[in-house]
């Protein structure tokens, strides 16, 4: 391979993110030294280069997914973040319209103004939207997190089969 061809494959493997700054500078700088000859004949130089490759790629695969996980969570009453879940989201939509029904009923049997009694029909409705808008978040979640977990297995797996 020429060296231009060695720094184009470089360059690729930059660009892709396999490579880091760093790394990719370090292996220009061998390139153009000339010492890229010596590691050709280095035994297990290849599949160690692969090796790395593979484990860039799940690292690369992580940090993309954190990120996206941090799409899901919604903010707890004092600020904490937390990632929702199906059954949290329909038992707080159960107490919170629950609540509501009690309020509205209690309002309207002991007479009071309109206002109480449709306060109460208003929680019932923020509720319902809240409850389904968590459970909708959670289903999100539940399904990228699938997606990644089977995207990391099959990176995982192939590095298993380019090893062997």
């Amino acid at each position: 391979m020429s060296m231009a061809d060695e720094l184009r494959k470089l360059q690729e493997l930059r660009d892709d993110g396999t490579l880091t700054d760093e790394e990719f500078a370090a292996a220009k700088a061998s390139v153009l030294s000339g010492e890229h000859a010596d590691r050709r004949a280095e035994p297990g130089m290849e599949a160690h280069l692969e090796e790395i490759k593979h484990q860039n790629n799940v690292a690369q695969l992580d940090r993309e997914w954190a990120l996206e996980r941090d799409r899901y969570m919604v903010a707890g009453r004092y600020g904490y973040r937390y990632l929702p879940t199906k059954g949290m989201s329909l038992l707080g939509g159960i107490v919170i319209v629950g609540f509501g029904i009690f309020w509205t009923m209690f309002a309207a049997g002991i007479g009071a103004p309109i206002f109480f009694p449709l306060f109460g029909v208003l929680f019932i409705l923020m509720g319902i939207g809240v409850s389904v808008n968590a459970f909708m978040k959670a289903t999100q979640y539940e399904q990228a997190r699938k997606r990644y977990q089977e995207r990391r297995a099959e990176l995982l797996e192939r590095q298993d089969r380019d090893r062997s």
